[in-house]
C-alpha cells in the first residue's frame, strides 16, 4: 500500500523536533514517534551534514543513555534556543 503524501516518516518527525532546538533521548523518541532506533537516525542525519551533539546522562533513570541536540544544519544555520 503506498504512503499517503501528508504523512511524515519517523525520521522526518525526529528531524523536525531537533530543528526546533529541542533535545531528544531514546525514551522520548519511542514515546513521541514510535522510533526505536534513534541512534541509527542520528547517524544518518550526521552523514547528511547535520551537527548533532550527544550528552550522556550519568545518573538517574536514564543513566548511560544519550540525549541528542542539533547545533547546526548542513547549510551552516545554527540551531539554538
Amino acid at each position: 500500500m503506498p504512503r499517503r503524501p501528508d504523512r511524515k516518516s519517523k525520521s522526518q518527525k525526529i528531524l523536525m523536533h531537533l530543528l526546533k532546538g529541542k533535545t531528544l533521548n531514546h525514551a522520548q523518541a519511542a514515546k513521541l514517534f514510535g522510533a526505536w532506533r534513534l541512534s541509527a537516525t542520528i547517524h544518518i542525519l550526521r552523514k547528511k551534514g547535520f551537527e548533532i551533539q550527544t550528552t550522556y546522562n550519568t545518573r538517574g533513570a536514564y543513566k548511560g543513555f544519550g540525549r541528542y541536540q542539533m547545533t547546526k544544519t548542513p547549510d551552516g544555520k545554527r540551531i539554538g534556543k
